[in-house]
């Protein structure tokens, strides 16, 4: 689900204007926009379309793209390092984290339905039918992306944004929340293609459409378009190839039909996905409306409105703000993170070392055993948080002792399981713990290291 070892082919608050804020580097007008709290809600680094890069090498401070339709006020990316393979690994590095926070996001939303709208949340097959089906295609970027980081000879990146906080990368705020029409407002604008919302080129149909989108949002809380990031990358892997130091044993043209792939599945299948779903067209939610036009239209007290009304931002971290007071839902929330940190490391791990068995324990972790966890939050009216791990997903000085920290942390979760008794979630399997386990601790031992607490 997570990863298919081998290089897969994947296929809010009111925003001010920014027409005045210099745009002497892409790093300086951030941290101004980080300053003034514009905040954007939605997963991408920049604006903007372009066509590929001059074969001569742009630099530091170069716009690399430029605002697209309707986009006047947000700025193009600033290219920050003339060595392409300094500024294709720090896009990268960006892509990564826009990717895994797409996927947490997807599944949040997939989470917060009620059981009558399973078809819409899916069932984990990759897909571009439901949201699980969604966030797995957005695993599946993820794991493009920190495979070809590692191709070029840099590290895989597993990090994101904390919710809600911002940090100075990006022109806007993640949340994790329900699905909604506000939510799919960011999740179309976002998966659009580059004219898919210019009103001057639409339809009449297509023009109503645009302006609820845009309605949704609220004026100019415009999220920024992920294609464009993907336009960028695929033009600086063209410029690392021509370059003298591109690695030998890179195949860039595959990489860059992959790459083109991911651009594209977004662009047009998970645009489409998204744009049904806000339209209240999705054959998932009128099987259920029940003859309303269209379901977001129900107040959301309504039964059959589709998602229940959990927190956004929620946190198992105590004294966080946001934290999950229900002591049982802290408790199964904190077994949520558990896992969602294994799946993490074990990815990492892979993108690292190789082994296919990462791979698959990872993805244990993910379907047998957060699912369950996540649905049983829903039920006690929690959420699975996730959290982020402060000490990263490689916390060990090589592999071998990562894979030890593993250990370490499945048996945490292992532990917490147990603990919890008879309020631990009927279908959550008994032995991913002991599985993940068995399947790394004779590594750990060759290694020479000890494998008790």
């Amino acid at each position: 689900m997570l990863d298919h070892g081998k290089h897969a082919r994947p296929k809010a608050g009111a925003v001010q204007s920014i027409d005045g804020l210099s745009n002497t580097t892409r790093r300086t007008f951030l941290r101004t926009v980080a300053v003034q709290a514009v905040a954007l809600p939605a997963a991408s680094v920049l604006a903007g379309r372009s066509g590929p890069l001059a074969a001569a090498t742009l630099s530091p401070g170069t716009a690399l793209s430029v605002p697209r339709p309707g986009d006047a006020g947000i700025r193009p990316i600033i290219r920050e390092f003339a060595d392409p393979w300094l500024e294709l690994v720090r896009l990268l590095r960006e892509a990564a984290e826009v990717e895994h926070a797409l996927m947490v996001q997807y599944l949040y939303a997939a989470f917060s339905l009620k059981p009558a709208y399973a078809a819409i949340a899916g069932y984990g097959a990759p897909n571009a039918d439901d949201l699980l089906g969604v966030a797995v295609q957005e695993m599946q970027h993820l794991g493009a992306v920190n495979r070809f980081l590692v191709a070029i000879g840099s590290c895989p990146h597993l990090e994101r944004q904390d919710f809600p906080y911002e940090p100075a990368i990006y022109p806007f705020a993640f949340h994790l929340e329900p699905l909604s029409r506000h939510s799919l407002a960011k999740y179309v604008y976002t998966e659009a293609p580059p004219d898919a919302l210019d009103r001057t080129k639409a339809s009449p149909e297509d023009a109503r459409f645009i302006d609820e989108v845009f309605a949704a949002l609220g004026g100019k809380r415009r999220p920024n378009h992920i294609g464009s990031l993907y336009e960028q990358i695929i033009a600086l892997v063209g410029e690392l190839k021509q370059s003298a130091s591109a690695p030998k044993h890179v195949d860039f043209d595959r990489w860059t039909a992959d790459f083109e792939a991911i651009k594209d599945e977004g662009e047009i299948d998970h645009y489409l996905f998204f744009r049904k779903l806000f339209t209240g067209r999705h054959e998932g939610l009128a099987a259920v409306a029940g003859g309303t036009a269209n379901v977001w239209d129900l107040p959301g007290n309504d039964p059959r409105y589709p998602a229940f009304d959990v927190a956004v931002d929620p946190t198992a971290f105590i004294g966080h703000p946001g934290q999950i007071m229900d002591e049982t839902a802290l408790r199964i929330a904190w077994l949520g993170n558990l896992e969602y940190w294994t799946v993490l490391c074990l990815l990492d791990n892979h993108y690292r070392d190789g082994g296919d068995w990462a791979v698959e324990r990872a993805r244990a972790h993910m379907v047998d055993a957060m699912l369950p966890i996540a649905r049983n939050l829903g039920s006690r009216g929690a959420a699975l948080p996730f959290d982020a791990l402060s000490m990263g997903y490689a916390p060990g000085t090589d592999g071998a002792m990562s894979r030890l920290a593993i250990l370490r942390l499945v048996r945490e979760a292992q532990a917490v399981a147990r603990s919890l008794g008879p309020e631990l979630p009927g279908d959550f399997p008994r032995d991913v713990h002991a599985d993940t386990i068995a399947a790394i601790e004779g590594d750990v031992v060759l290694a020479g290291f000890g494998t008790r607490r």
